[in-house]
């Protein structure tokens, strides 16, 4: 075959995949980190000063704020004069430059395999370059992985760049301690090489030529507001020391990726970008095999370590793939090279080897045909995120185009800061970048992504879960000052954190302001009756307009945020309504099949739940769908089915407690007690510590220590039975169907006294329930 057609080709599909990577970064600006990045680089612009305390919020006053200072000046400057779409852009030209570098860098070494790898990486890659500090570290680990490798593997380097750019990141982002990472991870390959006669004198050439740069930078990142201080920050973000937030919250890139049997099926979705990490992952473990075998053990290690860093947290498959990119890739031109150059030989006259010339066009084609492939695939993504298809399966608060995501409470910040609203602002945590940026510093925030206080964070979760007119919210609006609350009532990130129905029917507090994404309610009080007697409305009865100039993306997010609006205040005609038009803009949405199978199965109507649950499977697999249908077909006794379904949901999320759980009880209804004594045993090691004190915690482990009651009871053993059964009372000692339940257990054990005194503790607990 030509060479020259196959080098055009693979040139072909590398500037589609440098397209590939600059669209996917063109995308509205959905982080809710964003805000606080901003919010501190207007402080510096404003102060003229690098602030070492809380300035955003009124919760932390002087709590102590170690951040490299210059990542939230640099796009806060582009904010001011660019807005929204200034970001979107600032990210697209981030995402080019990534991609082109490596590419610059890698494919002169590695060409064919380093352009692969490359198209499937730009998901992982795109995740993270977003409009925060941390895109500048998946910018400068490929810069210095780049550089060290090719000087590792003799090419020309530029290692005086390593200085300067340490200079840069440490303050820029706290992800600086991955440099230091790679220049100790760079001397380690180096000595790892040592113990072999024929690579030790390249080794010890390189660590002699490379120290006075490699010396330069690990101390040139002393040179920041805080000197030492500043790794403090970095072990704590990345994990090493403490928590990286100081929230008791589920964050999604602070999760592990989930692995099961499950992932193969997803893994053979090309069309899901999602699959592209299993892909990556299995030429990581290919590369490292190889490195093992070529006596490569500092390569095969930075492969191990990466693999297991991606794998525990997904906030590290970024970097996990340029690490992909610049050695696996390497690693796997130099075998094809060595392969392409060798000439076979007959091993017998029976089954002589193919002649050379034949090998040379096998794998020639073979080139093609991948290269052929890759840019199909490449090509239909990019198509998905041109059309907004990408962002719509998978459920983004993003949209493809610059400016501003659509789940951001705008028009609700413009009515607060209209209306002059008096006191402090409670917003949840997901809205306290937006509040620190849009409304500060007149209004500081309550919570916001930059670890707050446990203390904080626990409060904010106990006021979401009880009523606004509960005696907490009154305590801490009176100890805090707070007047407003600001909620999001988007269908992603938003509802489900709260009961709108109870904020809306409240007494105490009452709503002045609701959008599709939004309410803004006020405390009732005496000092707040003008804004009440001219603002109050009623959520049963307001109508949510759309705006008139919307374009058909942000119809179908209107529509489709809306439904979930007016489902949770019960308005379910108007929801189901608004559902089926977001359907004829996005008929492959999976999310609003999902809505509709909820609503289907809260109107008792089964039937139209099952094929609105299969509806949405289809489209996209996930979690909430499969352990949804699951617990439907488990009321209507169809117990296998529900098996199937719960189980398949608790391999695919990353918290599977409540699957596991709801696993085992499945199984116990299928006279299944070994297997439910598994499930429920899974469930415990994922559900909270034995040491957290909260009812919910306490409920959770009272009904599986009822489950395996059951399981023993199912056994035979009915004296182990009671003794779990026991367990299960003293976590809720206030059930009386628990105790019932006990004594129902000692009588069958021929335990007369204990289930005396069971009965007549759940006796007990009935007449005091109905007083």
């Amino acid at each position: 075959m030509n060479q020259t057609f196959r080098r055009r080709l693979c040139l072909a599909v590398a500037i589609l995949a440098v397209v590939y990577a600059s669209l996917a970064c063109l995308r509205t600006v959905g982080d809710p980190d964003s805000g606080w990045h901003l919010a501190t680089g207007r402080y510096h612009f404003q102060h003229h000063a690098v602030p070492s305390t809380d300035v955003l919020s009124y919760t932390s006053p002087g709590a102590p704020f170690l951040y490299p200072p210059f990542a939230g000046a640099i796009l806060y400057v582009i904010f001011q004069s660019l807005g929204y779409a200034g970001l979107t852009w600032f990210c697209v030209l981030t995402g080019t430059l990534l991609a082109c570098y490596l590419l610059w860098r890698v494919v002169p070494t590695a060409n064919l395999a380093a352009v692969a790898f490359l198209a499937l990486a730009v998901p992982s890659l795109a995740y993270r370059l977003t409009p925060r500090a941390d895109l500048f570290t998946t910018l400068f680990f490929a810069i210095f992985l780049a550089e060290l490798w090719r000087f590792h593997r003799g090419h020309s380097t530029r290692l005086w760049l390593l200085p300067i750019v340490m200079l840069f990141w440490v303050n820029l982002h706290p992800g600086f301690i991955a440099g230091l990472g790679l220049l100790a991870a760079y001397i380690l390959i180096e000595v790892l090489l040592l113990p072999f006669g024929d690579l030790r004198a390249g080794a010890q050439m390189r660590l002699a030529k490379s120290w006075p740069w490699l010396a330069a930078t690990a101390l040139v990142w002393l040179l920041n507001p805080w000197g030492v201080g500043a790794i403090r920050s970095a072990l704590q973000l990345a994990g090493v020391t403490g928590s990286s937030q100081g929230a008791p919250r589920f964050i999604g890139e602070l999760s592990a990726a989930p692995l099961s049997w499950h992932i193969v099926l997803q893994a053979l979705d090309l069309r899901d970008p999602d699959s592209s990490f299993w892909w990556l992952l299995a030429a990581a473990i290919a590369a490292l095999l190889l490195a093992l075998r070529r006596r490569e053990l500092g390569a095969a290690l930075l492969l191990g370590l990466s693999m297991a860093a991606a794998l525990q947290r997904l906030r590290y498959q970024g970097l996990f793939s340029i690490v992909v990119i610049v050695i696996g890739s390497t690693l796997f031109a130099e075998v094809f090279a060595r392969f392409a150059a060798r000439v076979p030989v007959a091993e017998s006259s029976v089954a002589p080897s193919p002649s050379p010339s034949r090998w040379a066009a096998a794998s020639s084609w073979a080139a093609v045909a991948l290269i052929a492939i890759l840019g199909a695939l490449t090509a239909l993504r990019i198509a998905d995120l041109a059309s907004n298809r990408y962002y719509v399966v998978a459920a983004s608060t993003s949209n493809f185009g610059p400016g501003e995501s659509w789940s951001f409470p705008e028009r609700a910040a413009a009515f607060i800061e209209r209306e002059k609203l008096p006191g402090n602002i409670f917003q949840p945590y997901n809205l306290g970048g937006f509040t620190a940026l849009r409304l500060g510093p007149g209004y500081l925030d309550y919570i916001d992504g930059r670890g707050v206080s446990d203390a904080v964070a626990t409060e904010e979760q106990a006021l979401l879960s009880q009523s606004p007119d509960s005696a907490l919210w009154q305590q801490v609006a009176e100890h805090r000052n707070i007047n407003v609350i600001l909620l999001s009532l988007a269908r992603y990130g938003g509802l489900g954190s709260f009961d709108l129905s109870s904020y809306c029917g409240a007494t105490a507090w009452r709503p002045i302001y609701l959008d599709e994404v939004s309410l803004v309610l006020i405390r009732r009080t005496e000092q707040n009756k003008p804004w009440l007697d001219r603002l109050e409305l009623n959520c049963q009865t307001t109508q949510l307009s759309p705006s008139p100039q919307a374009t058909r993306i942000e119809s179908y997010n209107f529509l489709a945020n809306s439904g979930a609006v007016l489902y949770a205040l019960s308005r379910d005609a108007e929801a189901e309504a608004a559902w089926r038009q977001a359907l004829q803009l996005e008929p492959e949405d999976p999310n609003v099949h999902l809505f509709l199978a909820q609503l289907y199965q809260q109107q008792q109507r089964p039937a139209d739940a099952e094929r609105e649950y299969r509806a949405a499977l289809s489209r996209r697999e996930n979690s909430a769908a499969w352990y949804a249908l699951g617990r439907l077909l488990a009321t209507e006794h169809r117990y296998p089915e529900a098996e199937h379904a719960i189980a398949t949901a608790a391999v695919m999320t990353a918290t599977p407690a409540n699957q596991y759980k709801a696993l085992g009880q499945v199984q116990l209804r299928l006279n299944k007690p070994e297997p439910a004594l598994v499930s429920l045993l899974k469930a415990e090691r994922a559900g909270p510590p034995s040491s957290d004190p909260s009812p919910s915690a306490c409920e959770f482990r009272a009904q599986l220590a009822e489950g395996r009651a059951e399981a023993a009871r199912q056994a035979g053993n009915l004296s182990h039975s009671v003794e779990l059964q026991q367990e299960a009372v003293r976590q809720t000692p206030q059930s009386a169907s628990r105790w019932k339940k006990l004594a129902d257990l000692a009588a069958a054990a021929n335990q007369p006294q204990v289930s005396s005194d069971a009965s007549r503790q759940a006796l007990a607990l009935e007449a005091s329930s109905q007083h």
